[in-house]
């Protein structure tokens, strides 16, 4: 297609920047919205409903632990059941960070109370060095992976290339390891996957020149995928102008080319899937002089899809591959049952409003926005858990993934 891409064609109302929290009294002491009550395998319900099944988020970051004050357990997978996903697959670097028997034990345990949707977890790699092999083995059969922190970001685990590159020689899967890097950083990893034999998933793919690398390493067979954000679909660097710290994060947002390579990578299926990088912060936290990096997108990613998909930038039939399929088949979870699934729908024109959504953060880069598709619906094993606005589950309804799996083997 020729043109804008969806992010520049769907301006994010110049109100935005007058909504951000703060300018009238902040939002500290905000009351998390849940809790209270308000108001291919792609189905056509009706003119405008279809369904999805077995939606997967495969990277957030769900705070609670040291950082509840940023969101918990529950308000973050209350989120995800109002953004339409039925399972998430948590990110290591919330302290105490996952990177052992311990602390993977005590998240578990966390999970197992307070979520409303279903979860898995990834393991993050120590950057104090490799833990003991027996260790890891017994680790990776309950994660949905190894993270691997090689370029900036939240959380102390940043590792070098000489360790990112013991970690990949040492990890025995069968979970993919996951990167979070820049740069030629991307080019070491994908040369690293491939000489040890391994599967690798690049997490929120930012630039051209990624899109690039990572082509030319599937084209070489490398056993090598990728997820994009949609922040980095929707949004430029040039919006950081408009939205301030809200565009803030890690990886940056990139210029008009590197947004227009994601999308191509997306329709040509270089990009394998789309994932939200949740990562909520309070608003102060985000107005410091260095702000926090990450931005929430668990309850805006769908919504933004459909816009996207009414535009013509991909197809309603594309959604399923890009939000279930391939984060299941990827992250080595059977397909989805027929009685968990989503209801969108695709006709549904509203406006994004941060205040009224379930993240406990009270604030989203895309807060004014115009956007085409709602989620009316969400089912978990015949379970309604979110309808009409309000989320149905409670916590600990949630089930572990990855303990079925192992369970099951």
């Amino acid at each position: 297609m020729s043109g804008a891409s969806p992010g520049a064609e769907y301006k994010i109302k110049s109100a935005c920047a007058g909504r951000m929290r703060g300018q009238e009294g902040g939002v500290s002491g905000r009351q998390s919205r849940y809790g209270t009550s308000r108001s291919v395998k792609l189905k056509l319900m009706s003119d405008s409903t279809f369904r999805i099944y077995g939606t997967l988020d495969p990277h957030v970051h769900l705070r609670s632990m040291e950082w509840s004050h940023k969101g918990t357990f529950a308000t973050e997978t209350a989120a995800a059941l109002a953004g339409g996903f039925t399972a998430v697959l948590d990110m290591p670097n919330t302290p105490p960070a996952t990177i052992d028997t311990p602390s993977l034990r005590r998240k578990k345990t966390d999970m197992a109370q307070q979520s409303l949707c279903d979860y898995g977890m990834w393991l993050g790699a120590d950057p104090n060095g490799l833990i003991p092999a027996d260790e890891m083995r017994q680790l990776a059969r309950q994660v949905c992976g190894l993270k691997l922190y090689c370029g900036e970001t939240t959380g102390g685990l940043l590792i070098d290339e000489d360790l990112m590159e013991c970690y990949v020689e040492a990890w025995p899967g069968p979970g993919p390891i996951g990167l979070h890097a820049e740069g030629q950083m991307i080019k070491a990893f994908l040369n690293a996957i491939a000489r040890h034999g391994k599967r690798g998933h690049i997490c929120h793919i930012p630039t051209a020149d990624a899109v690039k690398h990572l082509a030319a390493a599937k084209e070489a067979g490398v056993r090598a995928t990728a997820g994009v954000s949609p922040h980095h679909l929707f949004l430029t660097d040039r919006d950081l102008d408009t939205l301030g710290p809200m565009a803030v994060m890690k990886p940056p947002l990139g210029g008009g080319a590197d947004r227009d390579a994601l999308w191509e990578g997306l329709r040509s299926g270089v990009i394998d899937m789309v994932e939200t990088d949740h990562a909520p912060h309070t608003w102060e936290e985000k107005q410091q002089h260095q702000p926090a990096f990450g931005v929430s997108g668990l309850e805006t990613c769908l919504p933004l899809l459909c816009t996207a998909a009414d535009a013509g930038w991909i197809g309603y039939k594309q959604l399923p591959e890009l939000v279930a399929d391939a984060p299941r088949r990827v992250f080595g979870l059977p397909s989805a049952p027929p009685d968990t699934y989503t209801l969108i729908d695709t006709k549904a024109r509203w406006t994004l409003d941060a205040t009224e959504m379930y993240t406990d953060c009270g604030w989203s880069p895309f807060d004014g926005m115009e956007v085409r598709g709602k989620v009316t619906e969400v089912v978990i094993r015949q379970q309604a858990v979110f309808a009409d606005g309000e989320v149905l589950a409670k916590p600990g309804d949630g089930i572990d993934l990855y303990e079925v799996l192992d369970e099951t083997d």
